[in-house]
């Protein structure tokens, strides 16, 4: 049994807001200064719009957020600030794929294209 799930468009919601969250929670525990250059790098793993990504960066900044914040508690700051759940809103992420599998028996567990090289 293979089960394959494919995400090409996130939305804008509460997943992309606790992937945000989490990339946040990153950078602050990775002691790099948290500034809106870091974030802006940050938030360019996930979004494409540079414009939106600028804008976010400096409303993110300005949220207080510190090393003793949990991932939840990042979120929860993400999920009070309507200007920051609108800009997310209206952005654009990158295309994500995630494969879940699941195998057994025997046989290959192979996760998109199968390439065998060598075989006559």
């Amino acid at each position: 049994m293979v089960e394959i799930i494919l995400l090409n468009e996130v939305s804008m919601d509460a997943i992309a807001t606790s992937i945000i969250a989490r990339g946040l929670y990153d950078l602050i525990k990775s002691g790099i200064t948290f500034t809106k250059d870091a974030i802006t790098s940050k938030l360019a793993e996930y979004i494409t719009n540079e414009e939106n990504i600028k804008l976010i960066a400096e409303k993110i900044e300005k949220l207080n957020l510190d090393e003793d914040m949990s991932p939840k508690a990042i979120e929860k700051r993400l999920d009070a600030a309507p200007d920051i759940l609108k800009l997310l809103k209206k952005s654009e992420t990158k295309a994500t794929t995630q494969i879940i599998q699941a195998h057994s028996g025997s046989g290959d567990n192979v996760g998109g294209n199968k390439t065998i090289y060598g075989e006559n």
